[in-house]
């Protein structure tokens, strides 16, 4: 069977703007969102953004994207938002994992998330960064846009907005795992599970300094190094952390949780709550927690969904993509990237396939995505199992048990350069319903939990 393929601008390049002459909707302006967006301007597609909320940001504590998700992002306007973002991220070196009681573990490195490698920073600062480069390129995006209704046909897909029917070639839903588009891919409503577990989080600048101040003074690192410390206790652990170069806090504590299941996932924490759970605990912990604004901590609900059997629409013009196709726990540490990974990933297909061929694009990116990020998943929720429900006797054995993941195939891996080389294989078999062996998971899915990864690649491509 014969596949059309169009020649492709390569992983570093642009594509002149509209070149394709597919039209692309995005739901959703988070990571994933303004990532799809961006990378569908850069390979010649006409983009149009939809966000719910009045304004384009997030809030919480400190989000890592690791380096497979910082490729894409370092090959931005030459250069440019990597620079931005130099001055917003966080620089860790190393994670250090204590007993609740303050005994020590282990410690090991954080290459892959730390400066060079990736970009740890608050959610927000960099989503601005990602954002303004957005503006930069002009693309069409509207607020207070909430997504009622999907619909396809053989030739096209489309929204509604605000009463306003939009209609494009394709249709990228990001918009997390409340998308309404998750409905209208699996044709049917799917309800949340509770994990059994929530967090608490925060993040805020001490004063006086988080160097002067006695609360956080412990935390302090060396030079511009900042410091991840994870205390892990009975059915809980909390992490604390300094930011942008010891000038900040930020924590989470996960924790059982004592509440029906909601659909929001945030609400307000309470001070006196968050302290029973330690209690007992470190001093420091609690120290650390008393410093913190009361207004800066929220309870976010653990939720679980099943994985989806699919991604992609009946008729192959809509396409989940992040946390609306395949959430991830926080331990997973892969939120984000995976969904900036798909962003880069489902750009590319367009661009090879070219407007004739939309719905084989998307299929292709969930051929080539699926096994990956569901592997990736598991790791996630196989680090939280063993962070609050630890096998302490095992853990006197082999403390690195504690370790968190950060697997050479996972972390090498550059969704762009993958894209390019697996299309047309991946398509054959979309096409032909036969095999498919991706190449970006482990085969039979062995030794998928290392901490391998060495390869630093920013700032030296």
């Amino acid at each position: 069977m014969t596949i059309a393929v169009t020649i492709g601008s390569g992983p570093a390049s642009a594509a002149p703007e509209g070149s394709s002459g597919i039209r692309v909707l995005v739901v959703g302006c988070g990571y994933g969102g303004i990532a799809a967006a961006i990378e569908c301007h850069r390979k010649g597609h006409t983009v149009v953004v939809f966000e719910k909320n009045p304004e384009i940001g997030g809030q919480g504590d400190t989000l890592g994207i690791s380096q497979n998700g910082a490729l894409p992002i370092y090959r931005w306007d030459n250069g440019k938002v990597h620079e931005q973002a130099s001055h917003i991220v966080c620089n860790y070196t190393t994670h250090n994992i204590l007993t609740h009681q303050g005994e020590f573990l282990l410690s090991h490195g954080m290459k892959g998330y730390s400066a060079g490698s990736g970009y740890t920073a608050r959610r927000g600062d960099m989503m601005r960064v990602m954002f303004e480069y957005l503006l930069k390129l002009g693309i069409e995006y509207h607020t207070n846009a909430e997504v009622r209704e999907y619909f396809e046909t053989e030739d096209s897909a489309g929204i509604v907005v605000n009463g306003r029917r939009w209609v494009a070639d394709a249709v990228i839903c990001a918009d997390g795992v409340h998308s309404k588009g998750r409905h209208f891919v699996l044709g049917q409503p799917d309800l949340p599970r509770s994990s059994g577990y929530a967090i608490y989080r925060a993040w805020f600048v001490p004063e006086p300094s988080l160097k002067e101040n006695a609360a956080t003074a412990w935390m302090a690192g060396p030079s511009d190094e900042d410091t991840v410390v994870n205390f892990i206790g009975p059915n809980a652990h909390t992490l604390i952390a300094t930011v942008k170069r010891n000038q900040g806090i930020t924590w989470v504590l996960t924790h059982e949780d004592k509440y029906d299941i909601e659909e929001s996932w945030t609400q307000p924490g309470s001070l006196e709550d968050v302290l029973k759970v330690v209690e007992g605990w470190d001093p420091r912990i609690a120290a650390v927690y008393r410093a913190t604004p009361r207004d800066h901590i929220i309870d976010h609900k653990l939720l679980y969904r099943d994985p989806l059997p699919t991604w992609t629409s009946p008729g192959g013009r809509v396409l989940l993509i992040g946390d609306a196709a395949h959430s991830y726990v926080p331990t997973s540490a892969q939120g984000a990237t995976q969904a900036i990974e798909d962003a880069a990933t489902v750009a590319i297909t367009l661009e090879l396939a070219g407007k004739g061929q939309v719905p084989l694009a998307l299929r292709v990116v969930e051929k080539m995505r699926y096994e990956r990020c569901t592997l990736a998943q598991k790791m996630g929720i196989e680090t939280r199992e063993q962070w609050l429900q630890t096998d302490w006797e095992e853990v006197k054995k082999n403390p690195s048990v504690l370790a968190q993941p950060r697997p050479a195939w996972l972390m090498n891996h550059d969704p762009q350069e993958y894209a390019y080389e697996e299309f047309e294989a991946a398509a054959h078999a979309v096409m032909t319903g036969g095999p498919y062996r991706a190449r970006n998971a482990p085969e039979d899915h062995s030794n998928y939990r290392t901490t391998d990864f060495e390869n630093e690649r920013l700032g030296k491509e």
